[in-house]
């Protein structure tokens, strides 16, 4: 609600007005939308892929084009409005959109997000605009940021060698010293969601965790049923990943003794390579590949 009785000119997009256009009132469908896309963004999509998750879900933009674009969805992000922050601004000769004049006003607007999913949304923009790559690929990769390396610690990168995509040790990928030893995506995302989707899991879980495992499964299996929201279901699929996995630490060369000379071929694919997944709630497994 506007806490003044001076009536109001305009809205945000997700926002209506009263007929004395004296109080705000939510547009629910557009409301639930707002939420939707800070979701995928906290589970790290960019706005090229937030954009393409919801043109293939057919949900209507705010403006009546036939398609979201990114730089829509990137003004979203940004906008305080969301939860319920307002700028006044003068608008000044050259400044076509304003220029800041006094504080900002809390509560002006009614939130459709709360502070802190809104500052989770920055936190995750920015790592997801330092490692993203060709627009519109950041899906390639359906576990963001989830992989760490046994061995050193650090990040497991999505690269591409040899025109084959794998996940490689960043340490690697800067000549650092770790295992020059790299595990195929394709092979790798089989093996995770594999053990993520068997039934023991499920009858292991804790119960705040089965919801989420009961859904990743039916996404699972509408991977290969339903080809035409094959895109949207790897989206939700990476969202479900971030509810259910704290971290998967990759053991790409297995159990290694030696780490290899920083000039050596990296290798894919070794012998005895395994994983340690842990979920949330703090239950661990160890999960082997022996292709």
């Amino acid at each position: 609600m506007s806490k003044s009785s001076k009536k109001i000119s305009a809205a945000p997009s997700w926002l209506g007005l009263t007929p004395n256009r004296l109080s705000f009132v939510f547009l629910p469908d557009r409301a639930e939308t707002l939420r939707k896309i800070f979701q995928l963004a906290i589970g790290g999509l960019g706005s090229y892929a937030i954009a393409s998750y919801l043109d293939e879900e057919k949900v209507p933009t705010f403006t009546g084009s036939l398609n979201w674009d990114h730089t829509t969805i990137d003004s979203m992000l940004r906008n305080r409005a969301t939860y319920g922050e307002y700028q006044p601004k003068s608008f000044a000769a050259g400044h076509k959109r304003g220029i800041p004049s006094g504080p900002p006003v809390s509560s002006y607007y009614p939130a459709v997000i709360d502070k802190a999913t809104f500052d989770a949304a920055q936190v995750a923009r920015q790592q997801n605009l330092s490692r993203r790559g060709r627009k519109g690929n950041d899906l390639a990769n359906i576990f963001g940021d989830l992989c760490s390396c046994a061995y050193c610690g650090s990040k497991v990168i999505f690269h591409r060698i040899s025109n084959v995509q794998v996940l490689v040790c960043d340490q690697v990928l800067n000549q650092g010293a770790c295992s020059r030893s790299a595990w195929s995506y394709s092979d790798f995302e089989i093996t995770v969601l594999a053990f993520l989707a068997h039934p023991a899991l499920l009858q292991l879980s804790r119960s705040e965790l089965k919801g989420a495992l009961l859904d990743l499964v039916a996404e699972i299996k509408g991977l290969s049923s339903d080809r035409e929201r094959r895109y949207a279901r790897r989206v939700d699929i990476a969202i479900l990943l971030k509810r259910i996995v704290v971290g998967l630490a990759i053991h790409s060369a297995g159990n290694l003794s030696l780490t290899r000379h920083s000039s050596a071929q990296i290798r894919k694919d070794i012998a005895g390579r395994f994983l340690e997944i842990q979920l949330q709630g703090g239950q661990s497994y160890p999960c082997i590949s022996i292709r």
